[in-house]
């Protein structure tokens, strides 16, 4: 993701049809939502949800799409150039007194997506080259989980990527290191549980010890955690966009 500010302008809201509950087409939507064009320069894109409310700063049509079916994003693997390069604000809300539930909620998601970028989408099983992530020959460096400490997450600057946590699953470090792969990286390495990690890579594949005190993410990857991508190729699920078009202002 862009390492951008947005800040939060979002306008009047507009009822545009989208009534929460279950309508009578049996869909659930929100109640109200307003969807406005962020202004740039871009720094930062984050989502929250609050009882009722459903905000995303400087979010792009994939980062919604990804929200509303829980996917990771290698998983939209064709998408129009705007989908990944407009960012928009969205502020909506659910109707009644009780806020919905994760699946109610992306569901209201998938209908605001149908309604107001025209969006339809369908799934299927595709082929792509992916990333196995194993155990290095010289067996995992992982350090055990100190579940104490909350202290976790992906730092990622302009030269190097950090991540880091006191208590992760191999699951979750594939799913980062995905970003930073190039493409997908599948958990491989048989390690159930919880571990401790940290890893430090540079940004560029071509970084060398000459370029550079940081190595590069194969090489982090065996010194720093004793673990090594091993390139494949995988059947997965992805979503294809059959029509999308940019939003109406409101």
């Amino acid at each position: 993701m862009t390492n951008v500010v947005r800040t939060l302008a979002i306008a009047g809201f507009v009822t545009a049809g989208l009534h929460a509950q279950i309508p009578q087409n049996g869909t659930l939507a929100f109640e109200v939502a307003s969807i406005k064009p962020h202004p740039e320069p871009v720094f930062v894109s984050r989502g929250s949800v609050d009882g009722m409310w459903s905000r995303w700063t400087a979010t792009t049509l994939r980062d919604l799409i990804v929200d509303a079916w829980n996917l990771k994003y290698y998983q939209i693997p064709d998408l129009p150039s705007w989908a990944e390069s407009d960012h928009f604000d969205v502020i909506a809300k659910a109707e009644g007194a009780l806020p919905p539930g994760d699946e109610q909620r992306r569901l209201m998601v998938q209908t605001m997506l149908a309604e107001r970028f025209r969006l339809k989408v369908h799934f299927e099983m595709k082929e792509m080259p992916v990333y196995a992530l194993t155990v290095g020959k010289s067996g995992s460096k992982l350090g055990p989980p100190d579940m104490d400490n909350r202290n976790g997450g992906t730092i990622a600057g302009p030269v190097s990527t950090h991540i880091f946590t006191s208590h992760g699953a191999m699951q979750a470090l594939a799913d980062q290191l995905s970003w930073s792969a190039g493409r997908p990286v599948l958990d491989q390495t048989g390690l159930a549980g919880l571990f401790a990690y940290d890893l430090q890579f540079s940004r560029s594949e071509s970084a060398t010890p000459t370029d550079s005190d940081i190595p590069s993410l194969p090489t982090a990857l065996q010194e720093q955690v004793g673990l090594r991508l091993e390139p494949t190729r995988s059947t997965m699920k992805v979503l294809v966009i059959d029509p999308a078009e940019k939003p109406s202002e409101n």
